[in-house]
């Protein structure tokens, strides 16, 4: 079971650290819905999540968009996010080498 309370203040939390507070209207309404949704589906993964991370799957989202219609934007915008979280801690993992 999980504790709302306490996940609702971690999940403002994330707000604040990823630079949420930053995006305007519909877009930082997105961020918000998705970071809710990964922190449901894999908390230890979002608990990562940076400014950094947002602004990789944005440009990642944006580039995907010229090239095809996105039919599912949250789904897919959810899947460059989870992708940037990850991808960062690989690259950092390559510079440590």
């Amino acid at each position: 079971m999980t504790d709302r309370p306490t996940d609702e203040s971690l999940i403002k939390k994330l707000y604040e650290v990823s630079g949420v507070m930053y995006f305007f209207g519909d877009l930082q309404d997105m961020l918000e819905c998705v970071i809710k949704e990964l922190y449901y589906y894999n908390m230890d993964i979002t608990l990562k999540l940076r400014s950094k991370h947002i602004n990789r799957a944005i440009y990642k989202f944006t580039k995907a968009k010229e090239k095809r219609p996105i039919y599912n934007t949250k789904q897919y915008f959810k899947a460059c996010l989870l992708s940037a979280i990850l991808e960062t801690g690989l690259d950092e993992l390559e510079d440590s080498d």
